[in-house]
């Protein structure tokens, strides 16, 4: 790795910033995402990250699987109808019959979570009837697969998302290794966050954003037909089978173990890349790194500890 500039003071505030709200008890710690916390896969990694000269995490998620209902159209209808009316013949009924049939798609600030885990899916041994448990644990109330036609609808996706990760660095120099570890090891869609960090070594810091959005899958699989909110639990009719939903799952837990094999390579890659004075795979580490193989097999063994603790738990309750 070539010599790199010096650090800028101004990043150097911001990092200590960010280390300190991070040092935070996870009780008292709070963030924008559904989680309110820092996910349990990456705090390895952001250890590791923040442990580098020049780095600093801002933000994470080590991967998802979600349900997702999305927010209510906004009632902006009124004033298009005025313009409408002021620029052409058409009554307001026709009108009316071109407004989309599904209202636009939400994000945080709209909508609800019906479903949110950081890990992969682990289906519950018990079951209330035995006949739609996955149908029971999303919200969903099954359906006969059609929607209803001719009204707007609040459509209920399925989501798996991998890992993304947005580094702040000193200088775009410090960003370079960033990104050769991010491509290096899967995450092709990663780059800098914006071009604002083009302005100079004294301007904001250049954000890098890892990310793939090769591993994310999406599907719609109900509906929620309450478009103007005056039902206060609304029923949220589901589009797809118990099986359907099976192969969702099945398809996101492969997903995941892809998603933390390419998590392993960019963090060994970025230790190598980092670490100054230091070339060859293996060097220059932390004292208390540990090898990407050894570390799945005993995330893979707790894992099983607390899937069992947990069925053993409920085998209790239910005695």
């Amino acid at each position: 790795m070539s010599t790199l500039p010096p650090i800028p003071a101004v990043f150097e505030s911001r990092k200590n910033k960010i280390i300190e709200e991070l040092a935070i008890p996870d009780e008292e710690y709070t963030d924008a995402s559904p989680k309110g916390s820092v996910d349990e896969g990456v705090r390895d990694l952001i250890r590791d990250i923040n442990a580098l000269p020049g780095l600093v995490t801002t933000s994470s998620c080590a991967g998802r699987i979600s349900v997702f209902l999305e927010g209510r159209k906004k009632s902006s209808a009124a004033s298009q109808l005025g313009e409408t009316q002021g620029q052409s013949k058409e009554p307001i009924e026709s009108v009316d019959q071109q407004q989309r049939q599904f209202v636009p798609t939400g994000g945080k600030g709209a909508g609800r979570w019906l479903y949110v885990s950081h890990d992969p899916f682990v289906r519950s041994n018990t079951q209330s009837d035995g006949s739609f448990p996955l149908h029971e644990q999303f919200g969903l109330t099954p359906g006969n697969g059609k929607p209803p036609a001719g009204k707007p609808l609040r459509l209920v996706r399925f989501h798996f998302d991998p890992l993304i990760l947005h580094i702040m660095t000193a200088t775009l120099h410090h960003a370079q290794p960033v990104l050769s570890a991010a491509s290096a090891s899967g995450f092709r869609e990663s780059g800098l966050q914006g071009l604002r960090c083009l302005e100079g070594e004294e301007g904001p810091s250049p954000v890098v954003a890892v990310r793939s959005s090769g591993l994310s899958l999406e599907s719609v699989i109900g509906y929620c037909d309450d478009e103007d909110g005056t039902v206060e639990d609304p029923v949220i009719h589901s589009l797809v089978t118990e099986e359907y939903l099976d192969m969702l799952i099945a398809m996101s837990n492969e997903r995941f173990s892809v998603n933390v094999e390419r998590r392993e390579r960019f963090r060994v890659g970025l230790l190598d890349a980092c670490t100054p004075g230091q070339t060859g795979k293996g060097k220059g580490k932390p004292a208390d790194w540990e090898d990407p193989a050894v570390r799945r097999e005993r995330k893979k063994m707790e894992g099983l500890m607390r899937k069992k603790l947990i069925e053993a738990q409920k085998n209790q309750e239910s005695t």
